[in-house]
């Protein structure tokens, strides 16, 4: 009847009656499968242990970690050297200038050390004049150790690597940026880290910290000045090199530190470079026009 095949179905929905062959068979297909997702993530998380043993355990370049080099330095074959050193609260250039470095591009140089080693020759199997290590085209040294770098491999792409007696191959991914010329390691923060602005007199604009504020004179209108001063604290350029002349030219911007040292800047352009030039270190820094007019102006874009 149909009230005995209602019971029959509530009690089936309970558990009270036991399954179909059907749905019997359908819970191990369901059991099945899940087994067998479970056997692939645990294969597939064996795989990555054992990738990551293999890369633990392949030679490196030198014993070094990026977080044990105190000191760098890098010849190139025209004689032009650069040195940096690890200060508080980063990396510093001490030759052929005294300035900040930046720490991004230092770290990117550090990882030479640990560069993996595909292959190493000894001197006797392999002619180092011929793959450009003698001499290298770059001399690196970090905290002493050598490193020597030559021409890249035609068939590979990897870079011939010297350190001491033995000639590697590694990959050839820094190549660009130590073969440069030295300011690409400098650093790109018009401020950053190396000192707190209390005050910035421009064209139009005076700003003073006032207390826990900050005193707005000038007929600039709706500039908010704790925001623009911290911006130029945290600004940061798309390139920072030094000039061989610096413009002769009164600065526009003016900006007193905690200390009551000045940073004074000018508006320039050359070759299609927005600038931003530091009148006393003679480096310019390159922005997009509307950051840079933001900075000098206090308006936003």
């Amino acid at each position: 009847s149909c009230r005995c095949a209602r019971r029959l179905a509530r009690c089936r929905r309970l558990g009270l009656v036991a399954p179909s062959a059907r749905l019997k068979a359908t819970m191990r297909r369901r059991l099945v499968i899940n087994l067998v997702i479970l056997l692939l993530a645990a294969g597939l998380a064996a795989l990555a242990w054992l990738d990551l043993q293999r890369d633990d355990a392949s030679p490196r370049l030198t014993e070094l970690t990026p977080a044990e080099v105190r000191v760098v330095r890098l010849q190139q074959q025209d004689g032009r050297s650069l040195r940096m050193e690890r200060r508080e609260p980063g990396w510093w250039i001490t030759e052929p200038v005294a300035t900040r470095a930046s720490d991004f591009h230092v770290e990117q140089l550090l990882e030479l050390t640990r560069a993996p080693v595909e292959a190493s020759y000894g001197l006797d199997e392999i002619d180092p004049e011929r793959v450009g290590l003698l001499p290298p085209a770059v001399k690196l040294a970090f905290n002493g150790t050598g490193v020597g770098l030559g021409e890249t491999d035609a068939v590979d792409g990897l870079r011939y690597a010297m350190v001491g007696e033995q000639i590697h191959l590694v990959p050839d991914d820094l190549m660009p940026l130590i073969g440069g010329p030295w300011w690409n390691f400098l650093d790109r923060h018009v401020i950053g880290d190396r000192g707190e602005p209390v005050a910035l007199e421009a064209p139009g604009l005076s700003i003073r910290r006032d207390g826990d504020g900050w005193r707005v004179e000038g007929d600039t209108v709706g500039v908010d000045a704790a925001e623009l001063m911290a911006d130029w604290r945290s600004v940061e350029a798309l390139v920072a090199r030094p000039l061989d002349e610096p413009p002769e030219a009164d600065p526009e911007v003016t900006i007193t530190m905690a200390d009551g040292s000045e940073r004074r800047f000018v508006r320039a352009e050359e070759d299609g470079e927005i600038r931003l030039v530091d009148l006393d270190s003679g480096v310019a820094y390159v922005f997009n026009q509307e950051l840079r007019e933001y900075l000098v102006t206090g308006r936003e874009p």
